[in-house]
């Protein structure tokens, strides 16, 4: 059964848990569409879907813009 937050016996492992999921996404998320990929952003440190650029030659997170 679940429970709300504030009736957990430690709300901290529950915050860390939300922030885990915020960072890494939703583990039964569908593979993205052609052209993009899942990936860890070295730049702003999120996992994020990176998108193709129109000339196939590099990867831009959609979170930062950074190219990868």
């Amino acid at each position: 059964m679940a429970q709300e937050a504030h009736e957990l016996e430690d709300p901290l492992l529950y915050e860390k848990y939300l922030q885990a999921l915020k960072r890494h996404g939703d583990p039964r998320e569908d593979q993205p569409s052609p052209g993009h990929v899942i990936r860890h952003c070295t730049n702003c440190g999120q996992r994020a879907l990176f998108r193709l650029d129109p000339e196939g030659t590099w990867y831009e997170c959609l979170h930062c813009g950074h190219y990868a």
